[in-house]
């Protein structure tokens, strides 16, 4: 029973140590914040940026995609939506560590609930 425990383990680790595991950065916003900002991830190639304003919000929310850089961070990508919209599209930022932010629009301003995802 140990030997076949042990070379099931074996296999499992040798199956898993070459797949690759996806970085998602991912972040929530409620309508008493004025922005939000997932983990940075190292991210390759094309990825997928999605999210959603839910309809309790009083206000338009960008989802946006930040590469990381010395300096202001570069945007790579920003949609806009509105109060019940979603968002799934593929974008292609190229190498480097990223990062997803939700910001309501306008300076300073509130009243966005919904979440943001970047996805390699």
């Amino acid at each position: 029973m140990k030997k076949k425990l042990f070379f099931s383990a074996i296999a499992g680790v040798m199956f898993f140590g070459n797949t690759a595991l996806a970085a998602t950065s991912s972040a929530t916003i409620t309508s008493s914040m004025t922005g939000a900002d997932g983990a940075e991830y190292y991210m390759t190639g094309y990825d997928t940026i999605s999210g959603a304003n839910y309809t309790s919000s009083s206000n338009d929310l960008y989802v946006e995609a930040y590469h990381t850089v010395t300096g202001p961070d570069e945007l790579k990508s920003s949609t806009r939506l509105g109060p019940g919209a979603s968002l799934n599209k593929s974008i292609n930022p190229g190498n480097g560590y990223f990062y997803v932010h939700l910001d309501p629009a306008g300076a300073y301003e509130r009243g966005c609930n919904g979440w943001g995802k970047l996805t390699d």
